[in-house]
Order: C-alpha cells, then sequence, then structure tokens
C-alpha cells in the first residue's frame, strides 16, 4: 500500500517540475521575441529621424548655395527626446560624409549617406530639439536648440 503512496507523490512532483520547465522556456522565448522586436522598432525610428534631418540638410544646402555663402541658415525641428526610454546621438562625421544616429543598450547604429556640396563640421548631439545651421566657416552643423 505505501508504494501507492510514493507513486503519486513522485508523480506529482515530476508533473510540477515539467509544466515549470515548459513555462520557463516559454517565457525565455517569449523575451527574446519581444527584444528582438523592440530593436527593429527602434532601429526604424532612427531611420525616419535620419531622413527628417538630412532632409534639413538639403534644404540648408541649397539656401547656402543659392546665397553664395553670405546666407546664415538655421532650420530647427523638434524630435523626441527619447525612444523606447533610452536616449540617443545624432553626429555628423565629415570625413565619411554621414550622418550616424546611435542609441546605448541595445547597441543601435543607423548610418546615412549625406550628400552636400556645403561641407560638413563634425557635431553630435543628443534628440529633442535639433538645430542644422551654417558655422561662421560656411560649414553645416547640427546643434541642439
Amino acid at each position: 500500500m505505501t508504494d501507492r503512496a510514493v507513486s503519486s507523490t513522485l508523480n506529482y512532483v515530476l508533473s510540477i517540475a515539467i509544466a515549470s520547465l515548459l513555462v520557463t522556456g516559454l517565457l525565455f522565448s517569449g523575451t527574446s521575441f519581444v527584444e528582438g522586436q523592440q530593436e527593429q522598432v527602434v532601429r526604424s525610428e532612427l531611420r525616419v529621424i535620419g531622413e527628417q534631418i538630412n532632409a534639413d540638410l538639403q534644404r540648408a544646402d541649397r539656401l547656402v548655395v543659392a546665397g553664395d555663402g553670405s546666407t546664415t541658415v538655421r532650420i530647427e525641428q523638434t524630435f523626441p527626446e527619447r525612444l523606447t526610454g533610452r536616449t540617443y546621438d545624432i553626429e555628423l562625421d565629415p570625413a565619411s560624409q554621414q550622418l550616424v544616429l546611435s542609441m546605448n543598450n541595445p547597441d543601435i547604429v543607423v548610418t546615412l549617406p549625406v550628400d552636400l556640396r556645403t561641407s560638413l563640421s563634425s557635431s553630435t548631439v543628443d534628440g529633442g530639439a535639433v538645430t542644422v545651421r551654417n558655422t561662421t566657416s560656411g560649414d553645416l552643423e547640427v546643434s541642439n536648440g
């Protein structure tokens, strides 16, 4: 008779252990899926912001060229300060003629080529109010506010 009691208890413990492993596996795979989707959304948002800044750079370039360098250009646009609760950076890289948007944790970098007649000034800003303007030397730069 005692064999039946041990068998029921052992069966119950094994069932609980197997169920726990299955639930843990589902939670782990679900978390990985959500993190992958979040990274994809952030990458898309950074690309959209980068394309808008690139359009501002193109607009400023046309104005500077039309004014023969004697025109003061200032184009301001407001973007989200944070994406998914994290800050991001916007950088103009004159060496590679690129606009680089980056975020830490997760590490995401989006680069967009910039094709301008006006040269770029190396500058980095945070998200939020971003201004595209020409410097006293005639280069285009980005700044906050």
